[in-house]
Order: C-alpha cells, then sequence, then structure tokens
C-alpha cells in the first residue's frame, strides 16, 4: 500500500473531529500534527489527539467508525482509559491512524488541556481544539527528554522559528522550568532568536 497522502490524512482528522464534537468529547490536538500546524512542515503518518473521555463515550465512538471502513476496539478504547495509554482508530484503505490518548493526570499536560485553543486547519474553514504553541514547545522538549529523539526538538524549534513575534516566551519559559527542560529551552531559544533582538 502506499504511504497515506496528506490529503487523505486530513481529511480521515475532520471526520474525527466531527465525531468527538457530535459526541461532546473534550479534546486537544498534540503531538506533530499540531507542531507541523504551528511550526516547519515534515512528514507524519498520524495524528495524535488528547481526551477527556469518559466510559460511556466508548461505544458510541465505536459505533462512529464502522466496520470495514475502519478498524477502532472497543476492549483496547476501555483498556486505554484505565490505564491512560493510548489507543486508535485506524482506516485501512488509506492507512491512516490517529492516536486516541485519555487525558493524562500529569500538572503540565492538565493546565494544557485547560488553556487549548479552537483554530481553523485547512482552506474549508475547518477549525478544531489545539495545543497551544507555547505549550507544544515545551511539551516536545519533555517528549526529546525522555525519548532522545532529534524530531521532538526539531518541531520545537520549528515552531519557535515559525511563531517567533507571536508566542509568549515567558508562559514557554515557566512551562519548561516546572517541567525541568529549562537549560534545553534556552539553549534552543538562543540557537533560533533573530538577530539583534534581546
Amino acid at each position: 500500500m502506499e504511504p497515506v497522502t496528506d490529503f487523505e490524512l486530513r481529511a480521515f482528522f475532520t471526520y474525527t473531529v466531527e465525531v468527538l464534537e457530535r459526541l461532546e468529547i473534550p479534546y486537544m490536538v498534540v503531538g506533530g500534527f499540531a507542531a507541523i500546524f504551528y511550526g516547519e512542515p515534515r512528514l507524519t503518518l498520524g495524528v495524535d489527539v488528547l481526551l477527556d473521555m469518559r466510559t460511556e463515550h466508548i461505544k458510541p465512538l465505536v459505533a462512529a467508525f464502522p466496520i470495514p471502513d475502519y478498524y477502532i476496539s472497543e476492549e483496547a478504547a476501555r483498556d486505554a482509559l484505565n490505564r491512560r495509554y493510548p489507543f486508535n482508530v485506524i482506516q485501512p484503505s488509506t492507512g491512516a491512524k490517529i492516536d486516541l490518548v485519555p487525558l493524562p493526570r500529569d500538572p503540565f499536560t492538565r493546565l494544557a488541556f485547560q488553556r487549548r485553543q479552537r483554530l481553523v486547519f485547512d482552506e474549508a474553514d475547518h477549525s478544531a481544539t489545539f495545543i497551544t504553541p507555547e505549550d507544544i514547545v515545551v511539551a516536545k522538549l519533555i517528549a526529546y527528554r525522555e525519548t532522545g529523539s532529534d524530531k521532538h526538538l526539531r518541531d520545537a524549534r520549528g515552531v519557535l522559528t515559525m511563531q517567533w513575534g507571536g508566542l509568549n516566551l515567558e508562559a514557554i519559559r515557566r512551562g519548561a522550568h516546572a517541567s525541568d527542560v529549562i537549560e534545553t529551552f534556552e539553549n534552543l531559544l538562543e540557537a533560533v532568536r533573530p538577530d539583534g533582538q534581546a
């Protein structure tokens, strides 16, 4: 099968957002998809979405993605909710995948969820609820610390570069300090700071 195209992934994402909103499941788009939205383009084969999901949401959520057009496991969703682990919904015809992540209990993610914002994400004026650019920078620095993967550092750098001038750097600094990634943030900030700007 050919890799999922950007168009296919965005169409699947749009449908998923419609489902979550129809079922009144609070959510926030995070991960590489959010970082690319705010930052520099790179290939991503899936989307990560945090959900403030309850047990009663599971059956209607699964029903909204019927086989054979989609695949989602009710058992995996129940287990994921209990253990706060990701589960996914897959579109077999394209290979597109969306990871659904029950809202973790850590303070940073809880606060980021409260600060989420609604944004238009395509030319058709579809909108969704995204993590803020400040919080995605911190989230990516945390992911870099935990995994060592340079893609997270590149994502954080891309958001800082593309959103420069519109970011609340002090808010990022506070989040980075609280999450013990302040040194990495200050080094990255120095690397991307435009010449002559304090």
